[in-house]
């Protein structure tokens, strides 16, 4: 798999830059973002938490032997339900109810969401990721496979700027599927609609955006994964 050191704009503006200058050695998702395989799994979220970025059925990779920061995304069980909180709120929660810290369990700090836009592959159970390999998880087709990063608003609350895509040049477009093309003079990353031939948004703040013949337009791939850091790593 390779990356691209440019950003696609999710928003109909910027620039086009073809790939093939962007290329450079291959990236394996297992060594970028897996620094611990004893102590990290990949558990699928319960619920939506949409001003995290997080939907229902997401993949999130969580480490429970890191030490929780301030601002970090916890996973903790209470109550038999899992929920998902910033580290400084939950403490300050607790401190203010005068709730018992053994009525809750943390089951670790997210590090990675992953969010699905087409149906994934079943996840399978693991105790840590010694079990399984979070790359070969996600990547079908290495020499076919991009990994991008976005940048607008355009595509919230699905695609945040500077989410890192999953981007896969050997699938054919379906309808709704999210894309990355070349527009006219611009790189973008839009749902389509196959039949109207028309580019949406999922922000409605956003026009829908109807391909004419007087259109420019070259297919670069369909998105398959976008993935959102929540604690900085290097790329």
């Amino acid at each position: 798999m390779i990356t691209l050191t440019t950003n696609v704009q999710a928003g109909i503006t910027g620039f086009e830059n073809p790939t093939i200058r962007f290329r450079k050695q291959p990236l394996n998702l297992q060594t970028l973002f897996v620094h611990s395989h004893t102590s990290m799994r990949i558990i699928s979220a319960d619920n939506s938490y949409q001003k995290f970025g997080i939907a229902k059925g997401d993949w999130l990779l969580i480490d429970s032997a890191l030490q929780a920061l301030a601002t970090d995304l916890v996973l903790f069980e209470y109550h038999g339900e899992s929920h998902i909180a910033r580290w400084n709120v939950l403490c300050q929660h607790i401190a203010a109810s005068g709730k018992a810290w053994d009525e809750l369990h943390v089951m670790g700090v997210i590090s990675v969401s992953i969010h699905h836009f087409r149906q994934p592959p079943p996840l399978p159970w693991h105790c840590d990721l010694t079990e399984i390999d979070l790359h070969q998880l996600i990547v079908t087709q290495e020499h076919s496979t991009l990994l991008c990063r976005a940048a607008g608003v355009s595509m919230l609350p699905h695609i945040w700027d500077r989410d890192i895509l999953i981007l896969e040049r050997h699938l054919t477009p379906e309808n709704d599927d999210v894309i990355v093309l070349a527009l006219n003079n611009d790189l973008v990353v839009k749902r389509i609609n196959v039949h109207t031939k028309t580019l949406y948004s999922d922000n409605s703040s956003f026009k829908p955006y109807p391909i004419t013949q007087d259109d420019y337009t070259r297919l670069h791939g369909v998105v398959r994964y976008s993935l959102r850091l929540h604690r900085s790593m290097p790329l």
